[in-house]
């Protein structure tokens, strides 16, 4: 009897012992998904929570090539992708526009010929602008015809494009650094200086617009074009939109999505290897991201928690 008690003994401590480095070898494998990205890789100013948990991919669609930017149609609750179909410079006359579902599916291609290599768009009532490389291209929704091409003197790069408070339109130049804005139906330059260097990113914020451009994010004035610095970064943001006063949502091409306020920079997603994160879209009222992936050709949309 003493003999069975001992070995049962034996045994028990055998079994704790297993289910303890069990535990341990979890723990070191969680830690090393966390600490996948460093503090220092992702510091902008006083990094105080480098990692945010609080987002999960809901779906994942496919069927685009190089989508670029995603802009949601509120008025009649569908998603516009851009698709470079080809290299982000091309001028090759084979980009499309698709009209999507909110749930992500495909509808339709809009009637819409000669693109060439479309990226930012925005929508003001049912005018669809679409920065082209070196032109932006309007296109009516109702209609469904294009119904005014700008083509601004020296764009270069035509990336990104917001609307203001006023409809007025603005266009980012990553290459030739600089800010196009369309008023009273002309397109002019609006701000080019040394801030404007890889101008990327445009999102209205109340009653200013903000603009990624190198390695921050400023807040312009549209009254009088007076530019401030938000934050510093110490990556490039590609998208941008605007979550509230202290914090706006930027991602890097990458594919690293940002929570970035003026002391704090915390991941929200983290880049996977071949995903881009390029113009994505921002719902914040349900808490959406939808992401254009660029060469990976689909639209990922996630849920995401903020404070």
């Amino acid at each position: 009897m003493k003999n069975i008690i001992e070995r049962l003994t034996l045994l028990l401590i055998i079994i704790s012992a297993v289910v303890l480095q069990s535990c341990n070898s979890e723990n070191r494998n969680t830690s090393q998904t966390q600490s996948e990205f460093s503090d220092e890789d992702y510091e902008a100013g006083q990094t105080d929570a480098p990692v945010f948990r609080g987002v999960r991919l809901l779906s994942q669609h496919r069927g685009f090539k190089v989508p670029e930017s995603a802009a949601v149609d509120s008025r009649n609750n569908y998603i516009y992708v851009s698709n470079i179909n080809g290299e982000p410079d091309e001028k090759n006359g084979m980009g499309y526009v698709t009209r999507v579902m909110l749930s992500g599916e495909i509808i339709d291609t809009l009637n819409i010929q000669g693109l060439n290599a479309p990226k930012g768009m925005a929508l003001s009532g049912n005018l669809l602008y679409i920065a082209d490389i070196d032109r932006v291209v309007v296109y009516n929704t109702d209609s469904q015809q294009v119904v005014k091409i700008f083509e601004p003197q020296g764009a270069e790069f035509l990336n990104d494009i917001s609307i203001d408070a006023e409809n007025n339109i603005y266009i980012s130049d990553s290459k030739a650094g600089q800010l196009f804005k369309i008023a009273s139906d002309k397109i002019e330059t609006y701000i080019a200086d040394s801030l404007c260097v890889n101008a990327n990113g445009l999102c209205r914020s109340d009653a200013c617009m903000a603009m990624g451009a190198g390695d921050r994010i400023l807040v312009v004035n549209p009254l009088n074009a007076t530019k401030k610095v938000f934050a510093n970064l110490s990556f490039t943001p590609d998208g941008l939109k605007y979550h509230n006063d202290t914090t706006y949502i930027a991602s890097d091409f990458v594919g690293n999505i940002f929570a970035v306020s003026p002391n704090a920079c915390r991941l929200l997603l983290g880049a996977r290897e071949g995903v881009n994160a390029a113009d994505f879209e921002y719902l914040p009222e349900q808490n959406i991201l939808i992401v254009p992936t660029f060469f990976n050709n689909t639209i990922d949309i996630y849920e995401i928690g903020l404070d």
